[in-house]
Parts: C-alpha cells; structure tokens; sequence
C-alpha cells in the first residue's frame, strides 16, 4: 500500500530533526536524510526544495510549539513570579534537548525575533498592569537587556561561568526578572 505525501512529509521531518539535532545542520546531507528515512532524493524534493527548506520546517514548528506554550503560560491565572518560573524551567527542558550545533541554529532565528518581542512586551505590559512588575521600567529597555542577555548565551560566554545551561537560566531569572518586581511580588 502506498504512502500518502503527508506520510512522507512527516517521515522525512521527524528523521532530518533526530539527525539535526544529534549532528548539527551543516554536517547532516541531504543523501544522509533519505537514507535514513528509506525514501528516495526525488520523494524528499517534492516536498522540500532544498535542505534549508527542511530545516525551515523544523525550525518553524519548534518555534510555533514554543510560542504556543509561551502563550498558554502567559495566560494562566499564577502571579507573574510563578510565570517566570514556569517559562525558565520550559525553556531549560526545551534546549536540554537539543544540542551543539543545533542549538546554536535555532538560538539565531532572526525572522521570529519581532513576533517573540511583541509578546515578551505585551507580557512585561500586562504583568505592570497586573502590579507585579514596576511600572517605571521600560518593557522595552526590558526587552533590550533579555535582547543582549541572549546574544551573551548565543556566543556562549556563559559557559565560562557555568556548568549547564539550567544553572545559567536559573540565575539569570534570579538577578533580572525578580530585580523588576515590586516589592509584594518578590
């Protein structure tokens, strides 16, 4: 019985992210994801035009899972520490499970920079209206500082610092987020 292309699509998807995740994107091969996934070069070009389409793919599910829990975090009736917690421990569940090269890729997507700082912002807005954070502090300085935090986690400085990466999180939530607290929030 033959496969539908849905099938296909979804074989093709979840070998190249197993590959990608366990060697990186620039050394997995398009040859390497069809043979791993038993279909032919001509199969997998019918669905995606090239590996960065691939890649694509799965980079845009990840983020739209990510933005999904993001969003279902941000809407739960927990007081805004309890939100920071939940979001940090998510995060460190999420990259634990992706390594080296991979991590590195997903952490530089620049084309959903702009959608996660609008609901970073509108979050940091919502939790100053809610009175939990200080109303003096800019979201968007806020966002300016998590901007620079995070390219110091891209270049991997922390690493310098710390053992793991949930050790890092931890204390970054620790020294920014509870410093923006107001004082019956912390």
């Amino acid at each position: 019985m033959k496969q539908s292309r849905g099938t296909k699509r979804e074989q093709l998807l979840e070998v190249a992210r197993k590959l990608f995740l366990k060697f990186g994107t620039k050394r997995v091969t398009v040859e390497e994801i069809c043979k791993e996934s038993n279909v032919s070069k001509v199969t997998f070009y019918k669905h995606f035009e090239n590996k960065t389409a691939i890649i694509k793919a799965i980079r845009d599910d990840m983020m739209e899972s990510g933005f999904s829990k993001f969003d279902e975090i941000s809407l739960k009736d927990l007081p805004f520490v309890e939100k920071i917690k939940l979001m940090s421990k998510w995060r460190v569940e999420f990259l634990s499970n992706i390594q080296g090269e991979f991590l590195d890729d997903v952490l530089v997507m620049e084309d959903f920079k702009n959608e996660f700082m609008v609901r970073f912002i509108d979050n940091i807005k919502q939790a100053q209206t809610n009175g939990e954070i200080r109303k003096e502090i800019s979201p968007e300085l806020i966002w300016l500082v998590t901007e620079k935090m995070r390219e110091v986690t891209i270049e991997g400085e922390w690493k310098n610092a710390f053992e793991d990466y949930a050790t890092y999180q931890d204390q970054i939530r620790t020294i920014f987020f509870f410093g923006m607290l107001t004082d019956e929030n912390r």
